[in-house]
């Protein structure tokens, strides 16, 4: 059984135990580095489908990287604000990880947490813009960005220590709830925050309120690092027309779990977020995103004021290849339909016509001006062009039938991780969680590359937002039952197999 950076769980396992009981003195170390940087106003925005620029900034934004040993086993978390776990961003950090701390690539997780109040980074030291050109300032913090990857990488090596591995958790469930609604007609709508207000002020549906928290401790039990997780879209105070910049929960909350852990950088994770929404996104205040962090990290010290120490000890990790199901392209005459009311939704909402709420399974709400809706709804259409020209020119048995994704799965101490490199929903999360032989297991979606939302196996037949994003993505069919609950099982199989 192999791993796919071509190593053995067998042969980890007997590293493990060669280390362990030969050397006698090799531990599981660990060490972290914490960065920020500050964007400037004016800075082109990144979630925003209009070009906009950041029009306020809310303090620094923090990226953190943790790297663990245990003799020649390495494996490093790269966590932060900006897109790290995909493109350019993700190949030029992995560039500098990989050859700073003499390690593999596949051994660098590079997580988002997924807000949608950032700068775009521009990293590309080839394609210097113009100085009179937004985009300069999108390079010039891309280029502070990866100046100062580099100087945290170059301290990790030189601040390793042995570690102990604790974990705690705490319940959350003021600030998220599910933002897949169902009509009384049974089709799946996007519930934004009017249409969270309309079904009550206290609707929350199906969440993971868990607020995660493991620390890491020194000979001296003293904190050295941290990581924390918590599941929800990072979207209070966001409008992509209106764009700030902002660290928003991820940020606020684990910025208070490291003071309350005497500094230690902590590393956040997002969890399998695709259908779970932080409130107020929208129509919230700087004041709301902030109080939702205050409350998120009263809920990681909670959590961390109730530490479980692990019963094992060491790390292993692998990545895994599993394949998506598919599912059939729908039938021509229905594809042609919906083209025809793709372009006339398009048409009536770049004229300013305010009745351009719903097209093709997607809902917009009233934040949004006409133009903004037309242009979410004329990014879906090359995919009908597309699916109708598999018709025409008989190619339907060309279109694939499975996508591969590479997930990751680790264990550290008690503690397992699986990262997805997608948006699942969340009921895929509650699966691993529920059925993995660890008793604490980090859930982290948005890493390591972005393949769009991926549902789960009770909502790949739904068209709206999330469970229609294939169309967003180009040449992909729709995702066929169990979607991302296949990579759940293979998951829970590979955690199975690190706990013994």
């Amino acid at each position: 059984m192999k791993s796919k950076n071509g190593f053995s769980f067998v042969f980890l396992l007997m590293t493990f135990l060669t280390n362990s009981v030969v050397g006698g003195d090799v531990r599981l170390t660990a060490s972290a580095q914490t960065f920020s940087v500050t964007p400037k106003v004016g800075t082109p925005a990144s979630h925003s489908k209009s070009g906009n620029m950041i029009e306020a900034v809310y303090g620094d934004l923090k990226t953190t990287i943790l790297l663990f040993e245990e003799g020649p086993n390495k494996l490093c978390f790269l966590s932060s604000p900006f897109g790290v776990e995909s493109k350019v961003l993700r190949n030029a950090c992995v560039s500098i990880l990989s050859k700073t701390l003499k390690i593999s690539p596949e051994a660098i997780i590079t997580a988002s947490s997924h807000s949608h109040t950032i700068p775009f980074l521009l990293v590309d030291s080839t394609a210097k813009p113009d100085l009179k050109t937004p985009h300069y300032m999108s390079w010039e913090l891309g280029q502070e960005f990866l100046q100062k990857l580099q100087q945290s990488a170059n301290k990790l090596t030189q601040t390793l220590e042995p570690v102990t591995v604790e974990w705690g958790v705490a319940e959350e469930n003021r600030i998220t709830y599910n933002r897949r609604g169902r009509r009384l007609d049974g089709k799946t709508y996007f519930m934004r925050e009017e249409d969270r207000m309309l079904a009550g002020e206290g609707y929350i549906g199906v969440i993971d309120p868990e607020a995660m928290v493991v620390v890491l401790k020194n000979k001296a039990d003293k904190p050295v690092a941290a990581l924390s997780l918590f599941t929800g879209h990072p979207v209070a105070a966001y409008n992509p027309e209106k764009m700030i910049s902002y660290g928003q929960f991820p940020q606020t909350a684990s910025e208070k779990l490291s003071n309350y852990l005497g500094g230690v950088p902590v590393a956040f994770l997002q969890g399998f977020a695709g259908d779970i929404n932080a409130k107020h996104m929208l129509t919230g205040t700087i004041d709301q995103a902030r109080l939702l962090g205050d409350q998120l990290g009263d809920a990681f010290i909670i959590a961390a004021k109730s530490l479980h120490k692990s019963k094992r000890t060491g790390m292993e990790w692998t990545r895994e290849t599993v394949q998506i199901p598919l599912a059939p392209l729908p039938d021509q005459k229905s594809l042609q339909k919906d083209l025809n009311l793709i372009d006339d939704f398009i048409k009536r909402g770049n004229a300013g016509d305010e009745n351009t709420y719903e097209c093709v399974g997607m809902n917009f709400p009233k934040a949004l001006t006409p133009p903004y809706r037309a242009r979410l709804v004329d990014a879906v259409r090359p995919w009908y062009v597309w699916a109708l020209e598999q018709h025409k020119t008989n190619k339907l048995q060309n279109v694939p039938t499975e996508m591969p994704i590479t997930i990751s799965v680790a264990r550290f101490g008690d503690v397992g991780f699986v990262g997805f490199p997608f948006e699942p929903f969340v009921k895929t999360g509650l699966k691993i969680k529920k059925e993995a032989a660890l008793p604490c297991v980090l859930t982290a979606g948005y890493t390591d590359s972005n393949y769009g939302y991926i549902p789960d196996s009770s909502s790949c037949d739904d068209r709206e937002y999330q469970a229609g994003f294939f169309r967003y993505r180009g040449k992909t069919p729709p995702y066929q039952s169990p979607g991302g609950d296949t990579a759940a099982t293979l998951a829970i199989e590979k955690i199975a197999q690190l706990a013994r």
